[in-house]
């Protein structure tokens, strides 16, 4: 078993270094931290919501003080928070259900890789649209429902999934794993609630790099970085293996020359 995963942590060193520093930099990870910076630093953002708080938030520390930020955090188990110093106040609770904070109260709702986890997401962004304030943004990073991952996640049975995860991440994967739905979390459909709901979109981004899930084995890998790099040559959204969005709710023009360009 130690040869073993000696060999998987070789081919995704092997995978890694292989892989051009772009195709990451162009990811919706490094987008969301971008871009949710941005959000942050704005003068009217005072209060923000993390969605999915868990055990730490994915922004620096100094950035509650210089920004002066009221973080709230939100999270379906109250212990993933316990640990989460940097959270002014925080709230268990199932988004889905309810979000228990007052009504137009909130300047910025956050969530990092957590849309995937909700089995109805048309409920939560309508929760999410309520508590924020008139010009108050969403800001959300998430995974695709046809990303190949997302349906051998659906499709393979738990106990294969969770050794496929364990070799497939290494020492990362005890931080996964947790229930995917992907309710409508694929590019067309989750374009249709964002309008029922009655947010206007700013910002989508598509991201194709769902090759790090078979970075244990370079042959997989490099199938899966060649697929990935003909989807996002044909800038198929609804196949993209995540999404970044930037939603707004309708009222007051609080940041006018804010814009940012929807993937053409």
């Amino acid at each position: 078993m130690r040869l073993l995963r000696s060999f998987f942590a070789l081919n995704r060193r092997l995978s890694q270094t292989i892989t051009p520093d772009h195709f990451h930099e162009a990811n919706v990870f490094a987008a969301y931290h971008k871009i949710g910076a941005i959000l942050l630093s704005h003068p009217n953002t005072n209060i923000v919501l993390d969605v999915g708080a868990g055990k730490q938030w994915h922004f620096p520390e100094h950035y509650k003080s210089w920004y002066r930020i009221k973080l709230i955090g939100l999270d379906i188990d109250g212990a993933e928070m316990e640990d989460n110093l940097l959270l002014d106040e925080k709230i268990k609770c199932d988004a889905v259900e309810q979000i228990p904070v007052p009504a137009g109260t909130v300047d910025l709702v956050m969530i990092s890789s957590g849309i995937e986890h909700f089995n109805n997401n048309q409920k939560f962004l309508e929760n999410a649209f309520e508590v924020l304030r008139p010009g108050g943004y969403l800001i959300a990073q998430f995974p695709g429902r046809y990303a190949p991952f997302a349906i051998a996640n659906r499709l393979l049975p738990k106990s294969t999934s969770s050794k496929w995860l364990a070799a497939s991440m290494g020492e990362s994967a005890e931080h996964l794993g947790f229930t995917a739905h992907y309710d409508r979390t694929n590019y067309s459909s989750f374009q249709a609630m964002v309008r029922d709901s009655g947010f206007n979109v700013i910002y989508h981004l598509p991201g194709y790099n769902s090759s790090s899930y078979l970075e244990f084995f370079v042959p997989f890998y490099l199938v899966s970085y060649f697929y990935d790099s003909v989807l996002h040559a044909m800038g198929v959204r609804d196949l993209a293996a995540y999404n970044l969005w930037v939603l707004r709710k309708p009222g007051e023009a609080d940041l006018p020359e804010f814009k940012l360009y929807a993937w053409k």
